[in-house]
């Protein structure tokens, strides 16, 4: 019986476009006693505070059957119950990407593919007043017309860092008034509200306009807010990006806090815990959007029937994805290239497990610290 032998955790910096600062992203490594590897790159919502977690989880991992995926993410899920839990999410993604590689097949193949093409919303990054590409409303208005001439079939803005609440309505009208009826929008303040009637005046607006969706508009997870929200407001609420575990999440949708539900592979335990999250949604009759970019969340949607769009971001006009790191080598992109223009889809990954390749000359040549698990 193949058993994981040891499990790598490289941490590297770089420095993204546009920025003075350097990024520190992580990558982990499954090796096991018969040769099989398991890799995943951690790109969006775990690094750098994962770190810690995933070395402490790996931890338990040594010794244990790579297939055991349901044992380990329970294994590791209670072990952690104190904390969030987002280190784990990593090595639940390596463990499928080792499973897909030992079996030649992709990791959808191993979930039960239900869509070969993933329907795309560019989602942007967020903007400041008077600088960048994205400086004021009409540069959003802009950039939502330029995204659907591509074939992006919805527009989620991020928007002015430095704004307030009218701000964010005059960005959501000048994308409105530009592609609406070409495109859906959809707005994410990103918590960036400070009391909930700025965000009811946010509300009307989106409903003035017909938004597909509106997420996480206010400070605080108090389900009563998100509630009133839901009981003034007509477009759909989707909270749960800052909700972590399944039950959690769970019973804020049975309290009524929540139209849509979210899940993220790196932040909520895998692509394990993603799935569980849609089957929860799904037996609830709502829908599960999943979170970021990237092959992982690629194959998640491929499986689930109750969602709607993949979330191609994080997008700046002049800059790209900035926030992502060059780790792949090949053909595999995250930007507006992704999308084919005919159908408004980016297209699954065909390869065995992740279908990836990952640039390890790269990763070496910006690798700050590695961290080596051999034993529990």
């Amino acid at each position: 019986m193949s058993t994981i032998r040891s499990i790598t955790i490289t941490e590297f910096e770089w420095q993204p476009p546009g920025s003075k600062r350097d990024s520190r992203k992580f990558a982990v490594s499954i090796s096991t006693t018969d040769d099989e590897l398991g890799e995943y790159v951690a790109l969006w919502s775990a690094p750098p505070l994962a770190v810690p977690q995933t070395i402490a989880a790996a931890r338990m991992l040594i010794n244990h059957d790579p297939r055991d995926r349901e044992r380990l993410w329970n294994l590791v899920s209670r072990a952690h119950a104190k904390n969030d839990r987002i280190g784990y999410g990593a090595l639940d993604i390596a463990l499928w990407d080792l499973a897909g590689r030992t079996l030649g097949v992709p990791i959808w193949a191993l979930l039960g593919r239900h869509r070969e093409r993933l329907p795309a919303y560019v989602s942007t990054v967020s903007g400041r007043k008077g600088s960048g590409a994205l400086g004021s409303p009409q540069d959003y208005a802009d950039d939502a017309a330029a995204c659907a001439d591509r074939g992006a079939l919805a527009y989620k803005f991020h928007g002015l860092a430095d704004g307030e609440v009218a701000d964010e309505i005059a960005v959501l009208r000048a994308v409105a008034d530009r592609v609406g009826g070409r495109m859906d929008i959809m707005t994410d303040p990103g918590k960036r509200l400070s009391t909930l009637a700025d965000a009811l005046r946010l509300g009307r607006a989106c409903d003035e306009v017909g938004a597909f969706w509106w997420e996480d508009p206010v400070r605080g997870d108090a389900p009563r807010a998100h509630q009133i929200l839901r009981e003034r407001i007509r477009t759909p609420l989707l909270i749960t990006e800052f909700v972590r575990t399944l039950e959690a999440r769970t019973a804020l949708a049975i309290d009524g806090g929540t139209d849509l539900l979210r899940a993220d592979p790196e932040l909520d335990l895998g692509i394990t815990g993603v799935i569980k999250s849609a089957h929860a949604a799904e037996a609830l009759g709502m829908d599960l959007e999943v979170h970021a970019a990237g092959p992982a969340q690629r194959h998640c949607m491929a499986a689930i029937r109750n969602t709607n769009y993949y979330e191609l971001g994080l997008l700046d006009p002049e800059l790209g994805n900035p926030a992502m790191p060059p780790v792949y080598a090949g053909d595999y992109v995250e930007d507006l290239s992704a999308i084919d223009p005919a159908d408004g889809c980016v297209s699954l990954p065909d390869g065995p497990g992740l279908g990836v390749t990952y640039d390890t000359d790269w990763i070496t040549a910006h690798t700050v610290a590695t961290h080596v698990i051999t034993e529990p």
